[in-house]
């Protein structure tokens, strides 16, 4: 392993200049996450926020909670069959029925390194599942990030093989989000572990997209993936603009305030194109180097985030980003590869937002991630919320 993939020892020196970098407050080293393996859904102590309430508007999106009792969930994808696998950040995935009941008993209990930002992150179903029963997880180790492929047997997820290895982790920036493309390459968003240099480093996989053909996930053993596209800072949303394909990813930003330097953005990713970080970012401009579709100049800490493509519904279309800092979704709406429409959605109603994604039977599902250290956790958090958007 080279030095630019070592895993960053955090000391007290290093989490304070990592904090003065930070993003919006979202990026510091949170409390380590660690608990010992649960077998029941229990709920954390409620606090003094009200729990979340459906959407106020009649007219508008219907909201209720799918499941409650997760710790810290980062990711939740769909079976063929319409279960879903959800993540939990201490190292644990999770099992929801099709008909919304989460299983007690972990399909999985993965050892992780969580401490920051760290841990079990990513999660992605293979395209041909149905065949070869291959999920995919990215994960924290004590030296570096790794994809890993396991294979659901039965009620269980087991580990088959390594398939990157050596993507930089730190306390903070570990990226994490991974799925499928259209063009069935597996494409991973890597951060640059609070190491800038190391997202225009060519030769480090931090702060960059990577890309992987089936070979390559399926294979024996660790790949080096196809460096997409670089410079990049720590993107954890990402998803494909239907009908044209472009790749469009959130991202969070660097603390700026009302200087040029911009906080969190959204991006229209192009391959082989380079993204600036840290010799450009916000409002910048410098040949070579692209420039964000938005910017939020009061940061968000942005993560997960998917397109609508709903039929019959008033977003479809849209990009919806759930954002941490910001407790709240975005909803963006494009002209091609610009950006035409950017509202808030479902401000302060459930606290923090990890991820968003579309689920098999119409609805979106989104995470909340209030028992991450720095949410105010409500009764049941964290849980699955469940979104049927308005009609069109």
């Amino acid at each position: 392993m080279t030095a630019a993939w070592r895993r960053v020892s955090v000391t007290p020196a290093l989490v304070a200049a990592l904090a003065a970098a930070a993003c919006g407050g979202d990026d510091e080293p949170a409390p380590t996450v660690s608990a010992p393996p649960r077998t029941t859904a229990s709920a954390p102590p409620a606090a003094d926020r009200p729990a979340p309430r459906l959407a106020r508007n009649p007219g508008g999106p219907k909201v209720e909670t799918a499941a409650t009792g997760l710790e810290v969930p980062w990711e939740i994808a769909f079976l063929p069959d319409g279960r879903a696998l959800i993540t939990e950040r201490p190292g644990r995935v999770r099992l929801l029925s099709a008909a919304g009941r989460l299983q007690a008993a972990p399909v999985a209990q993965v050892s992780v390194a969580s401490d920051g930002e760290g841990g079990l992150l990513g999660l992605a179903v293979d395209p041909q599942f149905a065949r070869n029963r291959f999920v995919y997880l990215y994960r924290t180790t004590g030296e570096d990030n790794e994809v890993v492929r396991y294979r659901l047997d039965g009620a269980r997820l087991r580990e088959q093989a390594v398939v990157v290895e050596g993507i930089p982790a730190g306390a903070i920036h570990d990226g994490g989000r991974i799925h499928f493309g259209p063009d069935r390459r597996l494409y991973v968003s890597t951060g640059e572990s609070g190491n800038p240099d190391l997202a225009q480093d060519r030769g480090s996989l931090g702060g960059k997209f990577l890309a992987l053909g089936p070979a390559a996930y399926r294979g024996a053993g660790p790949a080096r993936p196809e460096v997409f596209s670089l410079g990049h800072r720590n993107p954890q949303g990402f998803d494909w603009q239907p009908g044209s394909g472009r790749l469009v990813a959130s991202e969070h930003g660097p603390s700026g305030g009302d200087g040029p330097r911009g906080n969190d953005e959204v991006n229209v990713v192009r391959a082989g194109a380079n993204y600036g970080w840290p010799e450009i970012s916000g409002d910048e401009r410098r040949g070579g180097l692209e420039s964000p579709a938005a910017l939020y100049r009061d940061a968000i800490a942005p993560s997960g985030a998917t397109f609508v493509s709903l039929p019959g519904s008033a977003w479809t279309g849209d990009f919806l980003v759930a954002a941490l800092v910001g407790e709240q979704m975005r909803r963006l709406s494009f002209a091609g590869a610009r950006v035409t429409g950017n509202e808030a959605l479902f401000e302060g109603d459930f606290g923090r937002l990890r991820t968003v994604v579309e689920g098999p039977d119409g609805a979106l599902y989104a995470l909340t991630n209030n028992t991450d250290g720095r949410g105010s956790p409500r009764e049941g958090d964290d849980r699955v919320l469940r979104i049927v958007p308005p009609a069109g």
